[in-house]
């Protein structure tokens, strides 16, 4: 009983969130879709995972060339998602040449087993790959299906590599992107791009070790099976979740960006622009607003929302995001040190400046000040007395 859960519970989690990801209304939102297509694909991996561990040999040796497929696809698929979360705003077909070496293996492992007499794939499966019969015939058909499968683990690690890179470059720039267009990220899912990317990173770490180490080690030990079991269930789990509740991709971000008016553009030249945009901040306290954007500023500016941004970037050495905070933290500090303003509570002083909740403000005030707004009072307070 235990055996078996630790073997199915991958399956259950990937299958789950292939469904709910698949099947649920989720508003046309492409990359959801996409991670569906991720967890189904994971769910055939771990399928086959279930048939080799149970020893359920007809079956396993019907699904070994999905397996091959579906091993060398969850990386590509799950770059894929990344893309559609990041630069993507459409299905692009060029993506499939990312799954060419899948292809390309199982097709060609189907073929050899296709040709393979029934005593052939016995001596593979439990010759070679469960290491039970090491005086096993090594014929032709099973030498070449050993080759395929020491390619495919090859091609594995390297695809851990690569996409790992990859992936981490287009969510730093995404990352960037937001940064300098809102003021506001908690609802843009910076939190959970930056999450992706962790569980990316040790969902990689744990793959290549296990690929390393490889499936028949697991055979006779339910305890060490318990181990990539427990690892890849919870990050699936943790992906198929946040990757659930995340809503906002790099098509609402085109969408905000088009909003801009193109009527009445100014030229400044640097120093004017700084002076008109300090003023606007600090005379005009435009960061109040809790969902301010560039685009925003900008046209209150009547200039391009490049300009800005770049003046930010350069002049305050920022991100759009950073500089309004900052203007927000210092109202706020000035709040809290005002005596008349003293018995307001925290969640009003956060919504006064402009943050979108108390957590937010919590967490900015303690990034820039580095103490909570709560100690900073009583630090305020105590220097009263």
């Amino acid at each position: 009983m235990f055996r078996d859960l630790v073997i199915y519970t991958p399956m259950y989690v990937t299958f789950f969130w292939s469904i709910v990801l698949l099947f649920s209304n989720i508003n046309n939102n492409k990359a959801k879709r996409f991670l569906g297509v991720f967890m189904f694909t994971a769910f055939l991996l771990y399928l086959s995972h279930a048939l080799f561990f149970k020893q359920n040999e007809k079956g396993y040796l019907v699904f070994d060339s999905i397996y091959i497929f579906c091993s060398l696809s969850v990386y590509p698929l799950y770059y894929w998602y990344i893309k559609l979360l990041t630069i993507e705003t459409k299905y692009n077909l060029k993506n499939l040449i990312l799954l060419a070496p899948a292809i390309i293996l199982s097709i060609v492992s189907a073929a050899i087993y296709i040709t393979m007499r029934s005593e052939e794939r016995l001596d593979y499966l439990y010759g070679f790959l469960m290491e039970r019969n090491p005086e096993f015939q090594n014929t032709l058909n099973i030498r070449l299906q050993k080759a395929v499968f020491y390619i495919t683990r090859a091609i594995f690690a390297i695809q851990v590599i690569y996409f790992l890179i990859r992936g981490r470059r287009l969510v730093s720039t995404y990352n960037n992107r937001i940064a300098n267009f809102y003021s506001n990220l908690e609802s843009r899912t910076i939190v959970w791009v930056n999450l992706l990317l962790y569980s990316f990173v040790l969902t990689s770490i744990a793959s290549v070790i296990f690929n390393i180490i490889g499936r028949d080690i697991f055979l006779n030990s339910t305890y060490l099976l318990v181990i990539p079991s427990f690892i890849f269930s919870v990050l699936l789990f943790f992906i198929g979740f946040q990757g659930y509740m995340q809503n906002h991709t790099v098509e609402d971000l085109l969408e905000d960006e088009k909003q801009q008016s193109t009527e009445k553009i100014k030229e400044y030249n640097q120093k004017q622009l700084k002076q008109k945009l300090e003023h606007l901040f600090i005379t005009g306290k435009i960061y109040r607003n809790p969902d301010l954007k560039i685009t925003q500023v900008s046209e209150k500016l009547q200039t391009n929302r490049t300009y800005v941004s770049n003046l930010i970037n350069t002049e305050f050495s920022c991100s759009f995001n950073d500089f309004v905070n900052k203007h927000r933290i210092e109202e706020a500090k000035s709040m809290i040190e005002n005596d008349i303003l003293k018995d307001y509570s925290l969640n009003y002083i956060s919504e006064a400046v402009g943050f979108g909740s108390l957590n937010t403000f919590i967490r900015v005030f303690k990034e820039i000040e580095g103490m909570t707004p709560g100690n900073f009072r009583n630090r305020f307070q105590m220097n009263q007395y």
